[in-house]
């Protein structure tokens, strides 16, 4: 199931229903699953993306600590090791700049300035804040542990201060791929590889800011004395472990070397100068797909995406929208157009075909519309495909006359 479109209320009210022995168990195969996805991340080869995977990495990482941190409460591990009780305090602060800075990495034609890494001074200096209590002994560790019913009121304004970062920051996120989605969508002419991207990380960037307020408010009970029906530190494991699974959900369905086709400010596609495929591999790619289009004949697929062609030959969108740009300075619709063209002319001079409407022999070759079919025809034939047909039938007699008097 999607995490970002499950409702939160429910998830939270699912998880207090939820056998006390199994939520351990819950949480500790999310950490799990985080710990797989990050190493899966930091190891992939790709250059141009190794950067934005690092980040993401090192976001997953921090949501695994916390994860960790309330399955070590729950299975009683702070009597063992007070010193984690509030260990983990500073961590928060990264969740949001790291997030931001990934998403600027992917979806940014200009990369992460140098600039950016100033938005990790907060964590910087609430850590150097935090080491004093850090590095004292067990003993006051053990005496600062809170009461059930009663929240420390510094701990509860660096609470909100932290809630309040992470608002922030989750609407830098937003407007972000807002502006990375209205500029795609500005792009109604051209096949855009980087929709699906988008669109995920919009779901996962939604669901993360509803189940932190969420969380937030349950702090907020929790300050002001009430009891909640789920504490804070679960509420908040729930909805990370949940966007940490949607996380390698997304990461099945678009391979983690994925990247969209960065957008320039005016909405113009900004091609990449770095080819994402070895020359080998570029290679193979280019006889699958002449196979594809020349032996299987997928260019008769009216409705063929660049995402479905980039599937049945294992690559990425952008992968294989730039391996056709590169390779024969065109993207995916003229390619395709050229094959569908080329069909549709040995069709028109079929004398057995010569009954069939051009529309009939268009849409056999793979064109899905009258309007399209006669501009791009033309383009690629100087003629209309009915003029295309008076010709050749007009020059058919000549040269069988020809033939026959040989």
């Amino acid at each position: 199931m999607d995490a970002s479109r499950f409702p939160l209320p429910l998830l939270l009210a699912l998880t207090s229903t939820v056998p006390p022995a199994l939520i351990p168990l819950l949480l500790l195969l999310a950490i799990g699953q985080g710990l797989f996805l990050a190493g899966a991340l930091l190891v992939k080869p790709q250059s141009s993306l190794a950067l934005a995977n690092r980040l993401l990495a090192g976001l997953v990482l921090v949501l695994v600590l916390i994860i960790g941190h309330a399955w070590l409460g729950l299975d009683g591990g702070f009597g063992r090791f007070p010193r984690l009780v509030w260990a983990i305090a500073p961590l928060p602060l990264l969740i949001g700049p790291l997030l931001w800075l990934y998403l600027r990495a992917v979806l940014h034609p200009g990369g992460i300035p140098r600039w950016a890494w100033a938005h990790l001074g907060p964590f910087a200096l609430a850590l150097l804040a935090w080491a004093p209590y850090l590095l004292l002994g067990p003993a006051p560790h053990v005496a600062a542990v809170p009461e059930p019913s009663r929240l420390p009121w510094a701990l509860g304004a660096f609470g909100a201060l932290k809630a309040l970062h992470l608002g922030v920051y989750l609407l830098l996120c937003w407007r972000l791929i807002a502006q990375a989605n209205s500029q795609s969508q500005g792009q109604s002419q051209r096949q855009n590889p980087g929709n699906p991207l988008v669109h995920s990380l919009r779901r996962l960037t939604l669901f993360l800011g509803m189940g932190l307020g969420l969380t937030a408010l349950l702090f907020a009970m929790e300050a002001f004395g009430s009891v909640p029906p789920v504490s804070s530190d679960l509420g908040g494991a729930v909805v990370l472990t949940g966007f940490v699974y949607g996380v390698a959900f997304y990461a099945m369905r678009l391979p983690l070397g994925y990247r969209p086709a960065v957008l320039e400010p005016g909405g113009r596609q900004a091609e990449p100068g770095v080819s994402l495929l070895s020359a080998q591999d570029t290679a193979r790619f280019l006889s699958s797909l002449s196979t594809s289009m020349e032996q299987d004949h997928a260019y008769r697929d009216g409705e063929l995406s660049l995402e479905q062609l980039a599937q049945r030959l294992a690559l990425t969108p952008h992968e294989l929208s730039q391996l056709i740009n590169q390779s024969f300075g065109m993207n995916l619709s003229d390619y395709l157009n050229g094959y569908r063209v080329t069909a549709l002319q040995a069709a028109l001079r079929d004398p057995a075909q010569q009954n069939a409407t051009v529309l009939e022999l268009a849409l056999a070759a793979g064109f899905n519309s009258k309007s399209s079919l006669n501009r791009v025809f033309k383009k690629h034939t100087g003629q209309t495909p009915t003029e295309y047909r008076a010709a050749f039938a007009h020059e058919s007699p000549h040269a069988s006359s020809s033939s026959s008097s040989t």
